[in-house]
């Protein structure tokens, strides 16, 4: 779990994936989660780690920095690790159940099969559909809340962003042709794009109180849904 500590020699010295957690926790939680404070950080906590991978992979950084790595992302780690979380964000809220692998059945693209069940085309946070950049082997595995579940998720992700960003050479094209947009200037994807340019304008601080506020929210809400449950 992140610990919040004001002093400034703290936060400069945080590593990524705790300052992607962090980052994180400042959003509100989907409506329908239901988690304690200390859980929601510990699943964060496995999203950061994910992105944080998923990113160095996709811009041969950290340990990917080796001379057989192929870069995908062609602008900086962090740039594409806020990508994913403002896609995640939009995609599903990093809403709990859809993180498990448990979409309600207006979610992730439903549709009924031949059996009248109904199935789901997306999975993860990042509503990942079965197309040519993603094979069987991977859709299969983006099914739970597991760390090696949402890496694969995140790393696919990337290539879809990726793809975008070949083809527009710009964020919000990246957005526009992720979601599955025929034009790099979709106006469809301009809120999610003034909420990236928010999250790069943020001081540590700033995400610093921003996930306190959401801490004091979230723990309200949560024994409220615990004493509605008791009823």
């Amino acid at each position: 779990m992140i610990v919040f500590l004001r002093k400034k020699e703290y936060i400069r010295r945080m590593s990524f994936i705790k300052y992607v957690t962090l980052i994180l926790l400042g959003l509100g939680p989907s409506y329908g989660d239901k988690e304690s404070w200390g859980e929601r950080s510990a699943r964060m906590e496995v999203i950061a780690t994910a992105i944080d991978d998923a990113a160095a992979q996709a811009t041969c950084s950290d340990k990917y920095a080796t001379s057989s790595c192929e870069k995908l992302w062609p602008k900086d780690k962090k740039s594409l690790a806020l990508l994913l979380v403002t896609k995640g964000f939009f995609e599903s809220r990093f809403a709990k159940n859809v993180h498990e692998g448990h979409c309600l059945d207006y979610e992730c693209d439903s549709y009924k099969g031949s059996d009248g069940s109904i199935r789901h085309r997306a999975r993860s946070p990042w509503q990942i559909q079965r197309t040519g950049l993603v094979n069987a082997e991977e859709y299969a595995l983006m099914n739970s809340a597991t760390l090696e579940s949402t890496t694969m998720s995140a790393v696919v992700a990337t290539r879809y962003l990726s793809n975008g960003m070949k083809a527009c050479k710009t964020i919000h094209g990246a957005m526009a042709i992720y979601g599955g947009a025929t034009s790099c200037t979709w106006p469809g994807v301009n809120a999610r794009e003034s909420f990236y340019k928010t999250l790069f304008a943020k001081t540590d601080e700033q995400l610093a109180a921003a996930a306190e506020d959401q801490k004091v929210r979230l723990e309200s809400r949560f024994k409220s849904q615990v004493n509605d449950d008791k009823k």
